[in-house]
């Protein structure tokens, strides 16, 4: 699509296929893989649907193209990133002695077993600290605590996981 031309929408946030085409378009330039431009083109028009005060934008277009370029930016390091921890681990996996590795596998199964002892308070919270990424906020109101009670219960059962790895 010309960037001269003005935004052509159908209703608010729903863009005319014409300009969902050149996204497709503009996106298959840069990845190739089909799938990963219908993903990023719904990302897109997605994130264009967020946008609460569209009367303000002086050059729509140049807004569709600036989230655009955002959106592929974002994925190429999200790609890259986990393109690293890929080789990382294979590096790691490839180069680590087999002792080593049991070693590791042995202690993740004693802290799980540990883990498992615990009260089922203790082990629902530690698993939504970090398993799922919550808050204590979140993991308070979750399970019926407070944040403090939630944030006690963790690091009790963190203490109590480090004890049994040194013993």
């Amino acid at each position: 699509m010309r960037r001269d031309s003005k935004p052509i929408e159908l209703l608010p946030g729903l863009l005319h296929p014409q300009c969902e085409q050149d996204l497709q378009r503009y996106f298959s330039r840069r990845l190739g893989n089909r799938q990963d431009v219908r993903e990023l083109t719904q990302e897109v028009w997605l994130r264009l649907c967020r946008v609460t005060d569209r009367q303000h934008l002086r050059e729509p277009m140049a807004y569709v193209y600036r989230t655009a370029a955002n959106v592929l930016a974002e994925f190429q390091m999200r790609r890259q990133r986990e393109f690293a921890t890929l080789e990382a681990g294979a590096a790691y996996a490839a180069g680590a002695p087999r002792d080593e590795l049991a070693e590791r596998a042995q202690a993740q199964h004693d802290l799980l077993s540990t883990l498992q002892g615990m009260p089922a308070a203790y082990q629902r919270i530690v698993r939504m600290r970090l398993c799922e990424q919550k808050s204590f906020a979140q993991i308070g109101a979750a399970v019926g605590f407070t944040e403090e009670t939630a944030r006690r219960y963790y690091f009790r059962a963190v203490k109590l996981l480090w004890k049994s790895e040194w013993e």
